[in-house]
Order: C-alpha cells, then structure tokens, then sequence
C-alpha cells in the first residue's frame, strides 16, 4: 500500500473530478456489492455464517484496490481518494447495516482506527519515500512482491478454516459469485459503456472487492469463529482474482 501510494501527487486535485469518481465507487461497492452480499445472507439459515455474510455486506472496499490500480495502470489517486471517502462513510454505514441486519452494531471507534491504520498510516510513510529517488526504480516490483506475502499469510493463517470441508465447498458458489462473477460484470457493463480505462479499473475494482481481513475480524469480534468463515473464503477467492485482474487489464491501451 505504502509503495503503490509513492506514485500519487496531490498537486491539482480538483474535489469536483473525484466526487465524480466516488459517486461510481459507491454505487458498486456499497449499492450492488453489499446488496448481492445481503442476498446471500438471507438465504443463509445458518445464524453464525449469515451474520459473517452481515458484516461483509457492511464493510468498505479492500485497500488492496489502491495497489491494484497502481499495477493495472489505472487512476491510483481516485481510488485512493474513493477508498478513504468510503471508509468515512463506513462509520455510518457500518454500525447501521450490522444492526439492521444481525441486531449488533460495530463500534464506530473500531472502523475509525481501521481507517487509519489501513489508509492514513501507509499515506503518510509514502510522503516520506516519495523524496527517495530510487523507489520509483523498485515500486511496482515491491508492490508484486508484497502482495505474494499477502497471498500467503491469507492462506497460511487461515487454513484452520478448512477443518469442515463441506461448510467450507458450501461458500464457494458465493465466494466465486462474489469476486470474479460481479468483477466480470462490472468490467463487462463498463466496456459496453464504452468507458474510459481509468473508469473499467475502478468499477471493476470497487465492484469485486471487499475488506475481508476487516470482516474476518469484526465478525470473530461480534459473532464468534464461525462467522468469520465466508470472509475466509471468499479472501481465497479474492486472491485468484486479484491475480486474474493484471491478465484482464494486461496490454490493454488507454482509450
């Protein structure tokens, strides 16, 4: 997060142009990815995993949008702009979609650390690599490398979740539905509206992905171990598609 954040200048913000960029990120990451994930938790009769479908619904997009968009070549300051104006509209949203929908609110003051840790914290460390000539040379390798450490950490520090292999093959039609199915469609849907790059990178993104190391925590937090399991799930997916994305974008000019 820290590197991919090296390349951003905030010279010439203009809030007008980024209030239109955030206007498509809510829509799809609040609007149709929290209303898909809100279906799946309604025709879930298992109390514990429909509360973990909840609390995904109630999150905001995964950071890991930030980097991704570095990689692809899209516009990494709207996202990133997009991605901190969701997290402040997650204080909200996140304490009421939870209680509307699984009778216990998140505390605020929980979302609010996690926004800082996850979006304040790497902003400020890339202002100060940013004076470094030499991190533009090794940025997008970093960036590369760094998402292998995630993938396996993810994987690793999950895999007690693969004790009931069942439940587990249970969440996958959700999972895959969730990640790759909305991405495709949302990816597809921008293409046929003949957007420009910049727009299919940030729709496809904010479209397909949520923050699951976020849910996993809120949900052990609110509902016990078996509430975190969709997340668990459905970060596996997240990392295929992850490393589906730079092949869907690869080569593909600016228009």
């Amino acid at each position: 997060m820290t590197l991919a954040l090296t390349e951003i200048r905030f010279q010439g913000l203009s809030m007008g142009s980024e209030a239109r960029a955030f206007a498509p990120a809510v829509f799809w990451n609040y609007v149709v990815l929290t209303g898909i994930i809100l279906g799946f938790a309604a025709f879930t009769t298992e109390p514990d995993l429909r509360n973990g479908w909840v609390v995904m619904a109630a999150v905001p997009s995964a950071i890991a949008v930030v980097p991704l968009a570095s990689i692809v070549k899209g516009n990494v300051r709207s996202v990133l702009v997009s991605s901190a104006l969701l997290y402040l509209l997650a204080l909200v949203l996140v304490p009421a979609i939870t209680l509307s929908f699984a009778g216990r609110a998140v505390p605020p003051a929980d979302v609010a650390v996690q926004t800082f840790l996850q979006i304040g914290v790497p902003l400020l460390a890339s202002r100060v690599l940013v004076r470094i000539p030499a991190i533009q040379t090794v940025r997008r390798v970093g960036v590369n490398v760094s998402f292998f450490v995630l993938m396996t950490m993810v994987v690793g520090g999950n895999r007690i979740a693969f004790a009931d292999p069942g439940l587990v093959l249970s969440l996958v039609g959700a999972a895959l539905l969730r990640t790759f199915g909305i991405g495709l469609g949302a990816l597809g849907l921008a293409r046929l509206a003949r957007r420009p790059r910049e727009d299919r990178v940030a729709w496809t993104l904010f479209g397909s992905f949520k923050n699951g190391g976020l849910t996993a925590l809120l949900a052990l937090f609110l509902f016990g171990a078996k509430a975190a399991i969709p997340a668990i799930v459905c970060l596996l997916f997240e990392i295929l598609w992850l490393s589906a994305i730079p092949v869907i974008f690869r080569d593909r000019p600016a228009v």
